[in-house]
């Protein structure tokens, strides 16, 4: 029997039969507080008024009979157990009520304090074991609801990417998933440019109170050194020393009556603000409410540092489109006015001396040379920018590769020349014709044989090759310098990647935008290297059939 105080309630209208039950309870030690009723009426009046543990119920009664009770009860969704109190040969009614709900029965000859006491504990037992199954499966349910809205739930907070509409949303989410009447979510400030944000979510209710702002406030201030979950009764908010500030500015009778909060993190698994719910709708917040909030949470934490990065990254490209910008139109136009001022002055020059160039002339054409080199660096700046946006255009048409090799070797010679070293044409097969933007192939042949001619010793051989392999049409640049170290191919085509940072010629990027031009034509580069032995770069376009 259970130890606190059991409430029956006994109703019989003879009253002989209502006194001998009280005295077998009493006989038997039944520690409760008992009604008492005489028709169906009474007995209703008392269930629907007071809570009650079991009733005790006799089947004939002024103005119906015990069914009548027990299906009152039952629609009026009361879970009171009833044992009914059946005269001699009535067992079989007693049976057939116990099938319409009744819990148990006792025929009224039997009636001693040892079965009462009996039927009365099993009744009772049974009713708390139906009790906590019930709790359970409503609570299993209510589980097994809330993943599935944590599921959408945090399929809607990845899709936002702005961290505005994603703190929002998440506030919105997690108000909604744990019905709760206040959300707040704070991410704090990282870095220079990053601000600190804030969400609230209030239900219709919270939203529609005169008191609104000051909910607000306080909700907002709670929330603060949340590095940890935590969850709080009533007692224990007002009690917590970190919700002290927040509760000694709010009116007096404003007070939150429970707490749930989960921090959210960043990969590096640093504390970057948290998210907080107060006051469930029905009653305080349990345990498996702080799990599912903590799910929530670590779930909106990743898509917070992704929108974040997605940020970060948006304003590096408005940073890059800016200085790109910059760099194709306020330094090309100048640098265009220098070009064409020089070529006028060096023209002059030769004017005056009658064709005889002299020192001045010689320093013009040094100057030239260096806005070549610039405007060169300028063009390789936006194709390398070009590639990474995905946005360099080719135009391929039908060419003949022995044509291409042949004119990037006319175009390399003097520089060849220039370094002592010879650049000649390898075997060619000259039946393959590819598709090719003509302009933007011989520019890879430009950055491979003036990056193969730089490193190639005095006296040395840069050759140019073609052939048919897998369906495709291998172009070779072979030259006999020192070779690559096998721990430097991997980084050959990276972006601005040089082999000595030392190095003050170009910025890296010919090989890079070399790649890059070759794959818009949907084609590959490899390298072949041996230390000592040469490098042979490979790179292949589609055939024109």
């Amino acid at each position: 029997m259970n130890q606190r105080l059991v409430r029956l309630l006994v109703v019989d209208d003879d009253t002989v039969d209502r006194l001998a039950i009280l005295r077998a309870l009493r006989s038997g030690r039944v520690d409760a507080e008992i009604r008492e009723a005489d028709s169906v009426d009474t007995a209703l009046a008392v269930l629907y008024e007071q809570q009650i543990d079991c009733v005790l119920l006799d089947f004939y009664l002024p103005g119906g009979d015990g069914l009548a009770v027990i299906e009152a009860a039952r629609k009026a969704k009361l879970t009171a157990p009833f044992i009914m109190l059946t005269g001699q040969g009535d067992e079989s009614l007693a049976v057939d009520l116990m099938k319409r709900g009744a819990a148990d029965y006792v025929p009224k000859n039997l009636l001693t304090p040892e079965r009462l006491v009996q039927s009365l504990r099993y009744v009772l037992r049974l009713n708390e074991a139906e009790r906590r199954e019930n709790e359970a499966r409503r609570a299993l349910a209510r589980h097994a609801s809330q993943l599935a809205q944590l599921t959408e739930a945090t399929l809607r907070i990845h899709r936002s990417l702005s961290l505005d509409e994603l703190i929002q949303r998440t506030t919105d989410e997690a108000r909604a998933l744990l019905d709760a009447h206040v959300a707040v979510a704070r991410l704090a400030a990282r870095g220079v440019e990053q601000r600190s944000m804030t969400g609230v979510s209030m239900s219709e209710e919270y939203a529609a109170r005169e008191d609104r702002d000051c909910v607000r406030e306080i909700a907002v201030g709670l929330i603060e050194r949340r590095s940890a979950s935590v969850r709080l009764t009533e007692d224990e908010i007002a009690s917590d020393p970190t919700c002290a500030d927040a509760l000694s500015r709010a009116p007096a009778g404003l007070q939150p009556r429970s707490l749930v909060a989960a921090p959210l993190r960043g990969r590096d698994g640093q504390c970057i603000g948290s998210l907080q719910l107060l006051d469930r709708r029905d009653g305080p917040f349990d345990e498996s409410d702080e799990v599912l909030l903590t799910q929530l949470a670590q779930s909106a934490s990743v898509a917070l540092e992704n929108a974040r990065l997605y940020n970060e990254a948006q304003a590096a490209t408005r940073a890059r489109d800016d200085l790109l910008a910059i760099v194709s139109h306020d330094l090309r136009n100048p640098l265009n006015t220098i070009a064409i001022t020089a070529s006028l002055l060096r023209s002059d020059l030769l004017q005056r001396q009658q064709g005889e160039e002299d020192e001045a002339v010689q320093l013009v054409d040094r100057m030239d040379r260096g806005i070549q080199r610039m405007t060169r660096l300028i063009e390789d700046l936006l194709d390398a920018s070009r590639i990474e946006a995905g946005r360099l255009v080719v135009s391929p048409r039908v060419e003949r590769g022995g044509s291409l090799v042949r004119e990037a070797l006319e175009a390399a010679a003097s520089l060849a020349e220039a370094k002592g070293c010879r650049a000649v044409q390898g075997a060619i097969d000259a039946s393959l014709e590819v598709l090719a933007d003509r302009d933007r192939v011989l520019q890879v042949f430009s950055n491979l044989l003036g990056n193969a001619l730089k490193f190639t010793p005095k006296g040395g051989v840069v050759s140019v090759s073609l052939c048919r392999v897998a369906g495709l049409a291998r172009f070779s640049v072979a030259d006999t310098g020192p070779g690559i170290p096998p721990e430097h191919q991997p980084h050959l085509f990276d972006r601005y990647w040089k082999a000595t940072q030392e190095s003050r010629t170009g910025a890296g990027l010919g090989l890079y935008i070399a790649r890059g031009i070759v794959e818009a034509h949907h084609g590959t580069v490899a390298v072949e290297s041996t230390p000592g032995q040469g490098t042979t770069i490979h790179f292949s376009l589609p055939l024109a059939c």
